[in-house]
């Protein structure tokens, strides 16, 4: 049963515009914090109805009042995209009740960090469960209203990890690179129905990404050979995490492809991931790969 949140958080959102028009309804997916926080309140400036969702509803609250006191339609929903009874019994009610959605941005994620051999099966599951398999459980909520409807936009979030691997980040790279296969084959099989589908490659951005990344247990409990290159891999890393950008860059390149008639189908947003993606196509692997390995553990 889809919790009603207007029965908690008070007021209704807002459903027109001045002119009558109905706003056009976004749902965002991990919106409590970093580039879906930053993208929910970016939208809901400029006119769109946001759902946002997240795990936990009091992750949200924050973000709901702040919206309230500025008068801008946002619903927050409690959403657990890793379980296809959360989707499941939680999407329907949505679209009931605030009709259908024009938008879907895919934004939820986390990273699981460390080399390939201290990951555990269980512990990729789990990555892969949110960062990919939630996108497809998402799409196949929506998707067949804009098929329906012939019209709608699919924004998968993705990363410069999506198009280049690096040290330590298998797991996650693993995850975006399915992610931007899947969008690619989606891309092609939904645009005969007026649906678009793009994704967004973000660089290094100042969010709770780092923060919130997962370790894998096997990684710091004990020395290994890669003790060394982790320690080395770390302090470069540290280097580079002070060339972060404002994520509104992201939300506008969001902004940007939801009001296109025609959007690019990959937009990396920041100089790091234009520049890392302009390497991988321009210079020769030989020189490319020894290149990487000293930014990260030399």
């Amino acid at each position: 049963m889809i919790v009603l949140i207007r029965n908690i958080f008070g007021r209704r959102p807002r459903r027109r515009k001045a002119d009558g028009s109905r706003q056009p309804t976004v749902l965002i997916t991990g919106a409590s914090s970093g580039i879906g926080r930053v993208t929910a309140i970016h939208l809901a400036e400029r006119g769109f109805h946001v759902i946002a969702t997240s795990r936990s509803l009091d992750r949200l609250e924050p973000l709901h009042n702040e919206m309230v006191e500025r008068r801008l339609a946002l619903t927050p929903v409690e959403l657990d995209i890793n379980k296809n009874e959360g989707v499941n019994r939680v999407m329907p009610g949505v679209i009931a009740e605030h009709g259908p959605i024009d938008v879907l941005v895919n934004n939820a994620g986390y990273g699981l960090w460390g080399p390939l051999q201290t990951l555990s099966i269980s512990e990729m599951k789990t990555m892969f469960e949110t960062n990919f398999f939630g996108v497809v459980r998402m799409i196949h909520s929506v998707l067949p209203g804009m098929i329906e409807r012939r019209d709608g936009v699919i924004v998968n979030v993705s990363s410069v990890l999506g198009r280049m691997g690096t040290p330590f980040n298998g797991a996650y790279v693993s995850s975006k690179f399915a992610l931007e296969g899947m969008s690619e084959s989606l891309r092609t099989e939904v645009k005969p129905f007026g649906v678009k589908v793009a994704l967004v490659e973000p660089g290094l951005f100042n969010t709770n990404f780092q923060r919130n990344m997962v370790t894998a247990d096997g990684v710091d409990g004990q020395e290994t050979v890669y003790t060394p290159l982790i320690k080395r891999y770390r302090k470069n890393h540290d280097r580079f995490q002070s060339f972060g950008k404002d994520p509104i860059n992201v939300a506008r390149v969001i902004h940007s492809i939801i009001e296109s008639r025609n959007p690019p189908f990959r937009n990396p947003v920041g100089v790091d991931a234009r520049a890392g993606m302009l390497g991988i196509r321009l210079l020769p692997e030989k020189l490319y790969w020894p290149l990487l390995d000293k930014a990260t553990m030399r």
